[in-house]
């Protein structure tokens, strides 16, 4: 809403009309009459005149005893689609934990005004507390601005250049390049273990080979060292999971008749890909390089010799 336009000598009775609106929009259960009076320290009749005068013609609508903007308003000026992935964002920040869930939806519901969607997203992840997230907010600030830290990490202090906050399967981690006297060694630590955080007035930068590394990580398991390719066949049972959940940097390079197909990926730790291929086990097959094929086949053969 714009500001209500008045004259010089009304000053103080408009700027209190902006203000009942911005209380109104903001809360989301609306107020009453009483509340806002309090709030503002005037009469009950002065609020009474303000909404029924003024504020009615800019959406405020009366829902029992609460007064409230009309949040049609507000979700009319989004997009469909917008909405759509407001509502995902809503759901899927209930996976997160309780603390998380209320921030995150105390500001989506900011932006749409009441979040009522058709949508379940099941999160398998761990949960922040508090603490957790003002961890989070502390090594955030280090990484924009550039700048070494030091924290206790299982008993052992350790300094380093923080690169990103990373989610894997269900897991925050901080990854960074742990210094070390001769050269810097590129580590993932688990967010909610450290402790201790002291940010230090020592700025670095993230060389070129590490941004596009970091760029292709598919899991924890991901680190700096030289890529390989790996070309995996995928049978046409299990091909539209590949489709539609790709892995990062993942070509299909061929189709086979029947519907299955071909793709590569490139990759820097075989246990990137070894969960994915034991999960669909019998339905993909390792083509390249031959050294990951035999591991798998390694890896089924131990296990029916423990279970037959």
């Amino acid at each position: 809403m714009p500001p209500v336009v008045h004259k010089q000598n009304d000053n103080t009775k408009y700027n209190r009309i902006n203000q009942i609106y911005e209380m109104l929009k903001n809360n989301v259960h609306g107020m009453t009459i009483t509340e806002l009076a309090k709030e503002l320290d005037v009469s009950t009749k002065t609020i009474q005149r303000d909404l029924y005068e003024v504020l009615s013609d800019f959406g405020a609508i009366k829902e029992g005893r609460t007064w409230k903007i009309d949040p049609k308003l507000t979700q009319d000026n989004l997009a469909s689609n917008e909405k759509l992935i407001l509502g995902i964002l809503d759901e899927m920040a209930k996976g997160v934990g309780g603390i998380f869930y209320s921030k995150a939806h105390s500001l989506l519901s900011q932006v749409t005004q009441q979040l009522e969607h058709p949508i379940f997203a099941n999160i398998n992840g761990e949960y922040l507390e508090e603490k957790s997230i003002a961890l989070f907010e502390q090594i955030e600030r280090a990484i924009k601005k550039k700048v070494e830290i030091k924290f206790d990490y299982e008993n052992y202090n350790f300094h380093v250049k923080p690169l990103k906050l990373a989610f894997f399967d269900g897991f925050w981690y901080l990854l960074a390049l742990h210094i070390g006297k001769e050269e810097d060694v590129f580590k993932k630590y688990h967010l909610k273990t450290i402790k201790n955080v002291q940010a230090l007035e020592v700025n670095f930068e993230i060389p070129q080979i590490v941004e596009d590394r970091l760029r292709y990580a598919n899991s924890v398991w991901f680190n700096l060292d030289e890529q390989f390719v790996v070309r995996l066949f995928v049978d046409k049972n299990i091909r539209k999971y590949f489709e539609r959940k790709p892995l990062r940097g993942q070509t299909i390079i061929g189709e086979d008749r029947d519907g299955s197909i071909e793709i590569e990926i490139k990759l820097t730790h075989e246990m990137e890909i070894m969960p994915l291929i034991l999960y669909y086990i019998p339905y993909i097959k390792v083509l390249e390089p031959q050294w990951l094929a035999d591991d798998v086949k390694e890896r089924v053969q131990e296990y029916l010799k423990e279970i037959l």
